[in-house]
């Protein structure tokens, strides 16, 4: 998906029907001076038919969709190689990773563009696969620059333009024929002298190891030599940009129930590369991938339960001045907060601060209860805070018998939150049905990562029982933050899984993480190494992390053939200052400013790490950790409050806690592009409410949250579904949920191929009350009104262009159709579907919710 404001420059200046600003792809090359060497050799494509995803680990995944047919989606594979040298053992040195070929081409070679394509085969009525033919059009603006400039005549294929035409059939008698043509102001003309072609090899075979698809490879030189050319080759340095296009068009075949295998790029619904117009193909950028920037913080802040006072707090902090230290953060785990009140009043002091300086306030996982009978010490004491949306979350509670001495008295255990990445939100450009350009509103959920929040036993770090219990909790910690990463569910033992005691999670199911990496920021209580330290030093340490464990030490497929991304695990290992060895994060009990100059003697026991995406999948990860993340390890002082310290004494300042605050910043980059939405295949629509937050007031606890109806009408049909089981607390993740196909206590049939009706969609929110129970408002428009119009969100999607709206509402047939706001169009993306926050401004009652609706319109497979 394309998302940037540059596009909402962009799209006022379009004409209806004309072509939109072209995509933009920034391929990378591999760079062989710097990512490749004997030691730790490359991976390159091989133009041999044959096309294993992790062969093009450094460069680019794309969809094949077949807009024509409607059948199954085939995949486009885009590499570069680097303008410089290979020597004969850096590159291509046996099986890198799984699915690579032990013997490849050697040296790799330089300076090329590689496409591969691995294309659905169509089967006949016994759904026996047949050999296909087809024909490969490849477009190339060699001058890029100027075509995106507007230059007269550069929207033309000019002379330094090429169309490359590969002709294949397959089978015993298949055949492959290349042709070239350049550019000659208007068309395409034959090339009067061979060497005009810009150097291209092509391969197509159907391998016994896929039978269901039909493979093909070009290598395309990017240094051609023709005077044309030579003052823009696309690998330069002043350009570094390249006009592509690529259109797959299968012949029909005899016997075939179903001619499949269509695929194009750029991949566009509905603008299809034009053959006579470079500004319809897609721009690749020969530059750094876009990084998409995150921050993590972790702070232990030593909040003593008031039951315990005669424990001290860990330092002079208070809820006040903990709340000053991290308001401007992104996304923060706060530990040691054990009083339910003192966390509730964090989450206000802290959106108190951000709304002073007109910053959107930040939304929170952690446990509040309304039971002064309620202990203090059983509840985690965690608080994780996102400055981005959070799209599902959970608690849960390590088993009882996972502890040793004090540590019994409380419920240690995980927070998660499932939080939008900036690129979430970033707008784009949707249509209406005048045409007109409209900012979406909608959160994509595919932008997302897991990020988990933990505090485990304290104790001794040699063997013992505190290091059994803590090693148990470790593997607990592992267990459920890979339940949650493959979509839950979490509401029964699945080992290795164990539910906890009161844990909150989100029912049923959600889209699977595992394809990309998660977070776990955590007070571990392990000791581990600083800086440059050896591991082997750290045996806990290594036991943490290690295979039994935590198991984030493992290199994944895509890792090992791939040479662009981090693979970093242990983020804040860190130094600062004259010492090479600080950071530790421990400080003491008792802690003063002049702690700065002891970092190096300090123990490290709080972390930012990482869990990779799946490790034994032989395709690309959907989201990579670009290289390299930074990190502080820093103490907090408390200006208003000193102590007396050292020999003569000193007026020191007191720390805040006996933890240092340790930020690390990272970023993200999509390595493998959505899906978007097909008018010609068969579709499954979801609606569902995905969180309920209650607005009445900010840290009160708790309401008791059940809806009456989710309602969806699809051509008339209607299904509505009712969840009358109370749930309580302040924020619930309840899945109340609606959609089509199987299941349904009737027939409610998925949106057919070719669907250009409406789809309409609807829940209301209530609370149960010993008197009259109250329907909350969860809208803006509402203000006191009483009606479904004036308190619940309402959508519809139009199969014409595949929009989401929210309307005005139910009354009248014509308020579904009466637009609020464009959340998007599934046409640009949202593979993982489209979610909205709505909020009441009921000003009589006060009952007002926050809520999360999920929208989610998902192409079903092929027959």
């Amino acid at each position: 998906m394309q998302r940037g404001p540059i596009l909402l420059a962009l799209a006022s200046l379009v004409p209806v029907g004309a072509f939109a600003a072209p995509h933009v792809t920034k391929l990378p090359p591999q760079n062989a001076l710097v990512q490749c060497s004997p030691g730790a050799p490359c991976t390159q494509p091989t133009v041999d038919g044959w096309v294993p995803p992790l062969e093009y680990a450094d460069g680019k995944k794309f969809p094949l969709q077949d807009y024509a047919n409607g059948g199954p989606n085939g995949d486009l594979f885009l590499y570069v190689g680097d303008n410089a040298a290979y020597t004969w053992d850096e590159c291509n040195i046996g099986p890198q990773a799984s699915g690579i070929p032990s013997i490849q081409t050697n040296p790799c070679h330089s300076q090329s563009l590689f496409i591969g394509l691995r294309i659905p085969r169509p089967k006949n009525a016994n759904g026996n696969v047949l050999n296909p033919s087809g024909l490969i059009n490849v477009w190339l603006d060699a001058k890029r620059g100027d075509t995106l400039q507007q230059v007269a005549g550069a929207n033309s294929p000019r002379e330094e333009d090429r169309r490359i035409q590969l002709r294949y059939s397959t089978g015993p008698q298949g055949l492959t024929t290349l042709s070239h043509a350049k550019g000659n102001g208007t068309g395409w003309s034959v090339l009067s002298d061979p060497n005009d072609a810009w150097a291209t090899s092509a391969v197509v075979k159907t391998p016994s190891a896929d039978l269901g698809h039909v493979h093909i490879e070009l290598e395309i030189k990017l240094r051609p030599s023709q005077a044309a050319i030579l003052d823009s080759e696309p690998l330069s340095a002043a350009v570094r940009k390249l006009g592509l296009a690529i259109n797959h068009q299968p012949f029909s075949m005899a016997g075939a129930t179903q001619t499949v295998g269509g695929g194009r790029f750029p991949n566009i619904p509905n603008q299809p590369p034009a053959d006579t117009l470079p500004m319809s193909w897609e721009t690749l950028e020969f530059k750094d991938p876009t990084p998409i920037p995150l921050s993590f913080t972790m702070w232990n802040v030593g909040q003593m339960p008031d039951v315990t006072f005669w424990v001290d707090d860990g330092g002079s902090g208070e809820i006040d001045t903990v709340a000053q230290q991290i308001f401007k953060k992104e996304v923060a785990c706060i530990s040691e907060i054990w009083m339910s009140h003192e966390r509730g009043e964090l989450i206000e002091k802290v959106n108190a601060l951000r709304a002073a300086e007109a910053l959107p306030p930040m939304q929170a996982i952690t446990e509040l209860n309304d039971d002064i009978l309620q202990p203090a010490t059983e509840s985690t004491g965690l608080v994780l805070l996102s400055s981005q949306q959070i799209l599902e979350g959970g608690v849960h509670h390590f088993p009882s018998d996972m502890c040793t001495g004090s540590d019994c008295l409380q419920d240690k255990g995980v927070l998660w939150a499932r939080i939008a990445t900036p690129a979430a939100t970033v707008p784009v450009i949707t249509h209406d049905d005048t045409g007109a350009p409209r900012v979406s509103t909608g959160t994509d959920y595919a932008e997302f990562v897991d990020v988990f929040c933990t505090h485990v036993n304290a104790g001794e770090n040699s063997p013992g029982p505190d290091t059994d219990a803590r090693e148990d909790q470790l593997f607990d910690i592992k267990a459920y933050v890979q339940q949650v990463r493959k979509g839950g569910p979490l509401n029964a033992n699945s080992f290795p899984y164990v539910l906890g005691d009161d844990d909150v999670f989100p029912h049923g199911t959600w889209p699977s993480g595992m394809d990309r990496p998660a977070f776990l920021l955590g007070d571990l209580n392990t000791l581990g190494p600083k800086a440059t330290q050896d591991d082997n030093l750290f045996t806990p340490y290594k036991n943490m992390v290690g295979p039994n464990f935590l198991d984030i030490t493992g290199r994944s497929e895509f890792e090992k053939a791939n040479t662009l991304f981090s693979e970093a695990r242990d983020l804040a290992r860190t130094s600062s200052g004259a010492d090479p060895l600080a950071t530790g994060t421990w400080l003491s009990s008792v802690c003063s400013d002049n702690v700065v100059n002891e970092l190096g003697a300090k123990d490290r026991l709080d972390y930012v790490l990482v869990f990779p995406p799946a490790e034994n999948t032989t395709d690309f990860p959907t989201f990579a950790l670009l290289k390299e993340p930074t990190a502080s390890v820093l103490p907090h002082f408390d200006p208003d409050s000193s102590i007396l310290t050292g020999f003569p004494l000193e007026v020191r300042q007191q720390c805040l806690s006996d933890h240092a605050m340790v930020d690390v910043s990272v970023a993200l980059t999509r390595v493998k592009d959505v899906v978007k939405y097909n008018p010609a295949r068969e579709h499954r629509l979801e609606y569902s409410v995905k969180q309920v937050t209650d607005l009445e007031t900010a840290s009160g606890c708790c309401a008791d949250w059940y809806t009456p109806r989710v309602l969806m009408s699809v051509n008339g049909t209607t299904l509505i579904n009712s969840f009358m089981n109370v749930m309580e607390d302040q924020t619930i993740y309840p899945n109340w949920s609606v959609r089509t196909g199987p299941g349904s206590p009737f027939a409610f049939p998925d949106l057919a191929a070719g669907f250009m009706g409406t789809a309409n969609m609807t829940s209301a929110l209530w609370e149960w009350d010993v008197g009259p129970n109250d329907h909350y408002d969860s809208i803006p428009e509402g203000g006191s009104g009483t009606t479904v119009d004036q308190k619940d969100g309402h959508f519809t999607f139009f199969g014409s262009n595949a929009t989401v709206r929210r309307v005005k509402g139910e009354t009248t047939a014509s308020d579904w159709l009466s637009n609020i706001e464009i959340l998007g169009s599934f046409m640009n993306g949202y593979e993982n579907g489209m979610t909205l926050e709505t909020e009441g401004e009921d000003t009589d009652t006060g009952n007002n919710a926050r809520v999360r609706h999920y929208i989610q319109v998902k192409e079903l497979d092929a027959p």
